[in-house]
């Protein structure tokens, strides 16, 4: 199978810390593939949440649903290591956009992970994906 990469952007917009949680170890001594989308959509909260929005789930008059992800493991993370994750928001269309993700290993100072997140706007309401909201994407794109 060929490697597929996840392309950084030129510009992060947001960084948090997380420390490895014995809770995201598995039986091999480090943490578990299972749990480096849990803490990708972690950090989405807080990202968002420093944006100004007060809901980090619901905000701009809509909910935020993933459609697809990817992760590109690149290097391990082991129980108490501090990784630093930086967050973009990018690829915007009229209906979906990415998060992209880089997790650094601060402890070990090298790159462990990529994340890809496609992400759309759903009114519950309607029941119906939504164009991505003009106040959330002037944020990013100029």
């Amino acid at each position: 199978m060929a490697r597929r990469i996840i392309e950084l952007p030129e510009e992060f917009y947001f960084s948090t810390y997380y420390n490895v949680l014995f809770s995201d170890i598995n039986a091999a001594n480090h943490m578990g593939a299972d749990r480096v989308l849990p803490i990708a959509m972690e950090a989405q909260m807080r990202f968002i949440k420093s944006l100004g929005y007060g809901d980090a789930v619901v905000f701009e008059d809509a909910g935020l649903i993933m459609a697809h992800s990817e992760v590109q493991y690149i290097s391990e993370m082991d129980y108490g290591n501090e990784l630093a994750i930086e967050v973009a928001a990018t690829n915007f269309t009229n209906k979906s956009f990415d998060f992209i993700y880089r997790f650094t290993n601060n402890t070990r100072g090298r790159e462990a992970a990529r994340v890809r997140a496609s992400m759309l706007f759903f009114d519950y309401e309607k029941k119906a994906v939504v164009p991505v909201p003009e106040g959330f994407k002037s944020k990013f794109v100029k």
